[in-house]
């Protein structure tokens, strides 16, 4: 068997000349296709503060649906003749509970 002799220090052009490379998902030159730049929402993006990390939890569709079952308990004071109400937030274990009751005025107390 005879032994065939590496050649050393040549370039990749010479090591691959005459090689043709099948173009798939990983080889595809990607510089070929168009460039989109990114949208420049994070150079004039404000730093989002506490509040807006707690309202991103309350979508559209929560504060419509809340909203309308507050609307019930507020119609349903005012035909007993309870004309404000007022609600409290509590966390009752995993689960938010609003608790709504007449509002006193300070004359009352």
């Amino acid at each position: 068997m005879a032994k065939n002799k590496i050649p050393k220090n040549r370039s990749l052009e010479d090591m691959f000349k005459g090689v043709k490379e099948e173009v798939t998902f990983e080889t595809a030159d990607w510089s070929d296709e168009e460039v989109r730049p990114r949208p420049a929402a994070s150079k004039t993006a404000k730093k989002q503060t506490a509040s807006d990390f707690r309202r991103q939890f309350f979508t559209d569709d929560l504060q419509e649906k809340v909203g309308s079952v507050l609307l019930d308990i507020k119609m349903a004071y005012y035909k007993d003749g309870v004309g404000d109400l007022s609600l409290e937030v509590v966390k009752d274990g995993r689960n938010v509970v609003i608790r709504t009751a007449p509002k006193t005025s300070k004359k009352d107390r």
